[in-house]
């Protein structure tokens, strides 16, 4: 009975990370569509005149911005595979202690728990209006990264009252982090 609800639990967990992993993925295909259809002259921004009064055009603004958050995802996204092959070798290691099998369970359960919360909160971040954001949760502390300049007092108590929902964080454990 127990082998079965491990067994059941394992599946819903690999489900749910696969969803995430194809989320992602549609999430990163839609961003590239959108910056090769953004090769207009619309969106070089222009930066500001110099001493001769030539004007300055900064085109990597947009692009590293948009560029800082997909590495990021995709260093975020690599490591946690690595991590879960890890420890879905030590479950079906036939050679491992029972002890050792539950911290491993235990361990992808958190695991899988934190990556939802962070899909949520990103999603509903985006939701409010922000071109993007990337959350980081930890056990104790919950960091948020957006793309945008310095936010408005409006729109840090929009972030903070989504993360304290979604995470169940006392506000002095959110850090928000406007991307430069």
């Amino acid at each position: 009975m127990i082998m079965r609800k491990k067994g059941l639990v394992m599946g819903v967990l690999v489900i749910l990370l696969i969803l995430t992993g194809y989320l992602n993925h549609i999430y990163n295909l839609k961003g590239k569509a959108v910056s090769n259809d953004r090769n207009n002259a619309d969106d070089i921004i222009i930066k500001d005149t110099s001493e001769s009064g030539e004007t300055i055009l900064d085109e990597d603004m947009e692009v590293s911005a948009s560029s800082f958050f997909k590495d990021f995802r995709y260093d975020r996204t690599h490591t946690r595979e690595k991590e879960i092959e890890y420890i879905q070798n030590l479950l079906d290691n036939p050679n491992s202690i029972d002890e050792r099998k539950a911290e491993a369970h235990d361990k992808l359960l958190k695991l899988t728990n934190i990556m939802e919360k962070e899909l949520i909160v990103e999603g509903l971040i985006k939701a409010k209006g922000f071109n993007d954001a990337i959350v980081i949760l930890q056990e104790h502390s919950v960091n948020v990264v957006i793309d945008k300049g310095e936010p408005s007092a409006e729109e840090v108590a929009q972030i903070l009252d989504i993360v304290r929902r979604e995470t169940g964080q006392s506000a002095e454990n959110i850090k928000i982090t406007p991307k430069s």
